[in-house]
């Protein structure tokens, strides 16, 4: 699978600081034991203009905390197996979850190499369409049932996944995504699809999420077809 450059077109599917909170108020100053003075106006006056500008200053650093959580958040589309998921920026359909106890590639030279694993390899089949720019895919996550993440493993090149090619609008692009995973972690399995780079203002990144239909029965049965050796190349 080799990568496409984006196409001109016209027009147009993880944590932030913690809040930072308001300052805290000044402790009462050292000083000679006397009778205070009344505060003239002009004092008082800027005392108030003092209070109200650190009051804006710790407001001001709440919001910029608060944006660059919002920031990295994201809006989700779901859907299930089979289904066409469409998202504000691209749409996405899983067509096939596989497993395997190794993976052998071929790249765009020939050379072949071969993975092997100790749980076992998640091949998902799937295939993009963007709406109106082209896009490309950051690593996709396998969230499990308990909400533990596996990014797409490292022992398959990049360039033979779906996140080498650029997204096209106008046609379906195929590609695969490899995980690596225990086998108890394949029951209530969704596979999640970010994109890699958000648009300048933009506060929440559309991403989708696919259920992969691993129900106690499903995973049975990707277990027990599980593939010796997964061939993933560069054509794919």
């Amino acid at each position: 699978m080799s990568s496409a450059p984006p196409t001109s077109q016209t027009g147009q599917s993880q944590t932030g600081p913690n809040p930072v909170g308001p300052a805290d108020a000044p402790g009462p100053a050292d000083g000679r034991r006397r009778r205070p003075r009344r505060p003239g106006r002009m004092r008082r006056a800027g005392a108030l203009l003092t209070g109200l500008a650190l009051a804006a200053a710790a407001v001001a650093l709440q919001s910029t905390a608060l944006g660059r959580e919002e920031s990295s958040a994201a809006l989700t589309w779901t859907g299930g197996l089979g289904e066409e998921v469409v998202a504000s920026r691209f749409s996405a359909r899983v067509k096939g979850v596989y497993g395997a106890r190794s993976v052998q590639t071929t790249d765009a030279a020939e050379k072949v190499e071969k993975a092997t694993t100790s749980g076992i390899f998640v091949v998902v089949t799937l295939e993009a369409t963007a709406h109106r720019e082209p896009q490309q895919f950051a690593a996709p996550v396998l969230l499990t049932d308990d909400d533990k993440r596996y990014q797409a493993t490292d022992k398959v090149d990049s360039s033979l996944t779906i996140v080498n090619p650029y997204i096209q609008p106008g046609w379906w692009t195929e590609g695969v995504a490899v995980f690596e995973v225990p086998v108890n972690a394949l029951t209530g399995a969704r596979i999640v699809l970010p994109l890699k780079n958000g648009f300048i203002g933009e506060t929440y990144q559309p991403e989708v999420e696919v259920d992969l239909g691993l129900d106690e029965a499903g995973t049975q049965r990707l277990i027990a077809d599980a593939k010796d050796v997964y061939p993933l190349t560069s054509k794919q």
